[in-house]
């Protein structure tokens, strides 16, 4: 199923779902006519944007916390002032 369901484990029917399709997006990507029908075409619409919904939903739920600085940093690293206020 690869690595979804370890890491984001409430995505895993999602993940079964879009695996399960792998088969006729193959033939479509080869080229065979028939591959998949209008319909089979608009459920995957849908069901991608539903997808991403979720997603944005989860990532907008989850805070991202400051990182810690690490010791002995380089004042003048890529991180230097990255948690400074913006002043302007």
């Amino acid at each position: 199923m690869g690595g979804a369901p370890e890491i984001a484990p409430e995505l895993a029917e999602w993940s079964a779902l879009f695996a399960s399709g792998a088969g006729r997006r193959a033939r479509a990507e080869a080229g065979i006519r028939g591959a998949a029908s209008r319909r089979d075409a608009d459920d995957l619409i849908r069901d991608v944007a539903m997808f991403l919904r979720l997603v944005e939903r989860m990532l907008v739920l989850q805070p991202v916390l400051p990182q810690p600085r690490q010791e002995g940093a380089a004042a003048d690293g890529p991180s230097a002032g990255a948690d400074m206020s913006d002043a302007g």
